[in-house]
């Protein structure tokens, strides 16, 4: 967890990481959560020189384990369910009336969960000031499911009774709102690949960076603007070498390469556990053609690559798309970014939205974004039975419908970059 130190006589920055971090050799982490160092003196081992009395923020140390909910101090928040439970300053709460857990495939994961606002929660009304960020560990029959932070919580009052909604994302979240700060910018690279980039990208916010698969060749030459979000930026390099990013579990930044597996769970109309299906068609987003141009300067011709949507162009309908591809140096590279940009098109236009009783598939085992899917349902638009791949998973609870999940479904080739040969409703 993020704390203050108040600098006092004697003080230095290795003095001070060793004391918080474990290690004087960590005062670069303290550095880079504290801009106000940047234009700073140096010391001799390149350390910024600090002051008496200077308040200085102490970033978590990642090394830190998160608590174990089996030995954390236990409070009762409302009369719900014992199924989540939320560690926070190392106390665990229990007893949520109703919560969402939001899993998402190519993005990161949120959460949020609501109790009673009264004197039951006095304990947990200490732990959630507003703008304290405060991290925590979300369990779901005792499993990690997302290591995160808190933001600032939403409390209602009526006339009756009062309500406070607790809502946050994983630790990576952070790179979603954030920019890189003054003490590491310029941040460019030259012939670096996605992991050197995405590390010096996360490291100012002490965020550890998984890579899952094929990472793909270097980058010529990029740079993040000062006003850029971390995770937008990231986003567009992603996007040229196929990659999806995603949260793990302990709140690690992870990118990965998609793969189709076996179908995790059978949906049938007619049948439990499906309660509905409809579909989500975005047609406004829907072309026939998508163009990838290279940037490619004054000393070199232009170059593009057009990937065609077969399935319009059949029916005579011509809709035309057109990106810039910033970094890609050869055919092959080209090929790839266009692909992904179609892939993500698929996606985004042509979706089912997927409600059924519960939280598990027929063999017990819990939804889980990038699950493979098979769905038979007619009334909406799947006339034949069609592998799908779940985008998001939202796992709810509620006083009124109960257990239930919640799956957006999207074709498989929408992230592996093949476009689809056959549609369901085809």
């Amino acid at each position: 967890m993020s704390r203050v130190h108040t600098v006092r006589q004697g003080d230095t920055l290795g003095s001070i990481a060793l004391r918080y971090l474990g290690t004087s050799s960590k005062w670069p982490q303290i550095t880079s959560a504290n801009p106000q160092l940047a234009n700073r003196r140096k010391a001799s081992d390149g350390s910024p020189l600090i002051n008496i009395g200077d308040n200085l923020i102490i970033p978590e140390n990642q090394t830190e384990r998160p608590s174990s909910p089996q030995t954390a101090q236990t409070f009762r928040v409302a009369d719900g369910e014992e199924d989540i439970a939320i560690i926070i300053d190392g106390k665990k709460y229990i007893g949520f009336t109703g919560y969402e857990l939001n899993l998402n495939y190519d993005t990161f994961d949120t959460f949020s969960f609501s109790a009673p606002y009264d004197q039951a929660m006095i304990e947990l009304r200490d732990a959630i000031v507003p703008f304290a960020f405060k991290p925590c560990d979300i369990y779901y029959d005792g499993e990690l499911v997302i290591k995160g932070t808190l933001l600032t919580p939403d409390p209602e009052l009526n006339d009756t009774e009062g309500e406070i909604t607790l809502q946050g994302y994983p630790l990576c979240g952070i790179l979603n709102d954030c920019t890189v700060p003054p003490t590491e910018y310029p941040l460019q690279a030259w012939g670096i690949n996605m992991r050197g980039i995405a590390d010096a990208a996360a490291k100012p916010y002490n965020i550890p960076v998984v890579f899952d698969g094929d990472i793909g060749p270097d980058f010529t030459e990029v740079s993040i603007e000062p006003t850029e979000k971390i995770m937008s930026f990231l986003t567009k390099l992603a996007k040229q070498r196929s990659l999806l990013f995603t949260n793990t579990k302990k709140g690690e930044l992870l990118f990965f390469n998609p793969r189709q597996g076996k179908a995790h769970a059978q949906f049938s109309e007619g049948n439990i556990p499906l309660l509905s299906v409809k579909p989500k068609f975005a047609a406004q987003g829907f072309f026939s053609h998508i163009t990838g141009f290279i940037n490619t300067g004054e000393e070199y011709p232009s170059h593009s690559l057009t990937l065609e949507n077969r399935y319009l162009i059949n029916k005579g309908i011509m809709r035309h798309y057109s990106t810039n591809i910033d970094d890609a140096e050869n055919e092959r590279d080209l090929e790839n970014a266009v692909r992904a940009y179609a892939g993500r098109m698929f996606a985004d236009c042509v979706a089912f939205e997927l409600n059924c009783d519960g939280h598990h598939n027929e063999r017990g085992e819990f939804f889980k974004k990038g699950m493979t899917v098979c769905v038979h349902a007619p009334t909406a638009m799947i006339t034949r039975e069609t592998n799908f791949i779940a985008r998001n998973v939202k796992i709810m609870r509620n006083a009124e419908t109960g257990k239930t999940a919640m799956l957006t479904l999207v074709l498989p080739g929408s992230f592996t970059g093949k476009l689809p040969e056959v549609f369901p409703w085809e």
